[in-house]
């Protein structure tokens, strides 16, 4: 038994989206890290313009996360439900 896409446009888009979130998530975990790594009085004494990175960076991320998974959801469709009927 092998698998066959059903419909290669969704497919396609899937992959855009996986690939888009893990460029994402890989480059902005480093990142992540580095300020949550950071002890309290640290991070107490950043400026509010790094401060407000790094909760950009925790948005960016989650929304990295999001397309990483609606790209796997979207994939497993495509290929197990033919939307032309």
């Amino acid at each position: 038994m092998y698998l066959e896409i059903k419909n290669i446009q969704w497919f396609f888009i899937s992959l855009i989206l996986l690939i888009v979130g893990a460029f994402i998530v890989i480059f902005d975990y480093p990142q992540i890290q580095f300020f949550d790594n950071l002890d309290d009085q640290s991070y107490y004494f950043l400026d509010e313009e790094k401060k407000n990175i790094h909760q950009r960076l925790k948005i960016e991320f989650s929304v990295g996360v999001v397309f990483v998974l609606s790209g796997l959801i979207l994939s497993l469709i495509s290929i197990f439900w033919n939307f032309k009927k």
